[in-house]
């Protein structure tokens, strides 16, 4: 079945208007998203996605012949149970050009009941300003240091402007940030020992019965104190009376959250983004601590977690 050239043509003249800003910037093209064309469903007998899957086809060929691709894009909410490499693999489209133009932070991000917006042509898409996730900025370091590419268009859509590099993929550093959604130890596993789990116990200063959500990890003080996973500091706290010097770390958008208390100092600021591995601070004994020891908790959509499950200590 031939692709209908018609069709697509008359999508592509509704939905876009370019004009050039300054002479060395690429020409931006406005997405007018409530006017895309919608896929229902990502089955092949479904004649809106044969059409979606023809554009993405001529678009490989175009790309090989060295032309600019016709660039369309289609809304598509989420129905089933699919994951990011699962669609990619459908839609013939790269996980990273998805990922990117979708401000997805990894591979395991639940897609049930997202409403994305699928691109019909390989490439990366590269926030032009307030990059938010780790691989945002990663993107942006990456690319918007060098003279950007001849045929580089930018694309406005409601959330901001995106440089699109046809073709493009990511690096082995920027695939391992964005593929390794495993959480790392706060502590080097050689360094401590658990001194109290999480659960019920006994307040070691009142006496009293008491949940204890997170675990104490203990270990010698300055022994230094990893961020578990990419986040952005939320809360940084000293001389707390209870938790003394401690930070919170917002992860996946706020879905999840990590703390960090009795630290003997701190390596970090308040809306500082960090990286999974990077060092957030160092244990100490400050606030209510019997001795040094790092009290570590994780908490999903604001409840407590077992950190010793989560991370298999």
């Amino acid at each position: 079945m031939k692709k209908n050239k018609f069709i697509s043509l008359v999508i592509f003249s509704i939905l876009f208007a370019g004009k050039i800003t300054a002479q060395e910037q690429p020409p931006v093209v406005v997405v007018s998203e409530d006017r895309l064309p919608v896929l229902t469903t990502i089955k092949p007998k479904d004649p809106v996605f044969k059409e979606y899957s023809y554009i993405v086809s001529d678009n490989y060929k175009a790309i090989a012949q060295q032309k600019q691709p016709e660039m369309i894009f289609f809304k598509y909410t989420v129905e089933e149970k699919i994951n990011l490499l699962s669609l990619a693999a459908r839609c013939n489209i790269r996980y990273e050009t998805i990922a990117t133009l979708n401000k997805l932070d990894n591979q395991t991000d639940s897609l049930e009941g997202k409403e994305l917006l699928l691109p019909t042509a390989p490439g990366l898409f590269i926030k032009k300003e307030n990059a938010s996730s780790s691989l945002e900025i990663l993107l942006r370091e990456h690319y918007l240091n060098e003279p950007i590419p001849e045929g580089t268009i930018c694309y406005q859509f409601k959330d901001g402007e995106y440089y699109f590099l046809i073709n493009k993929k990511l690096t082995p550093t920027e695939r391992a940030y964005f593929l390794d959604a495993g959480l790392q130890l706060p502590l080097d596993r050689s360094s401590f020992w658990v001194s109290s789990s999480f659960g019920r116990r006994k307040n070691p200063f009142s006496g009293e019965w008491r949940n204890h959500n997170g675990v104490d990890l203990a270990a010698p003080t300055g022994t230094p104190i990893y961020a578990i996973k990419d986040g952005t500091v939320s809360l940084k706290q000293l001389n707390n009376k209870t938790f003394g010097n401690y930070v919170i770390l917002s992860h996946d958008k706020g879905k999840m959250t990590s703390v960090y208390a009795h630290m003997s100092k701190v390596a970090v600021n308040l809306n500082d983004s960090v990286k999974k591995g990077q060092i957030i601070g160092y244990v100490g004994a400050t606030g209510m601590a019997t001795g040094p020891h790092l009290h570590f908790e994780i908490r999903q959509g604001g409840v407590p977690q077992d950190p010793e499950k989560a991370l298999k200590i």
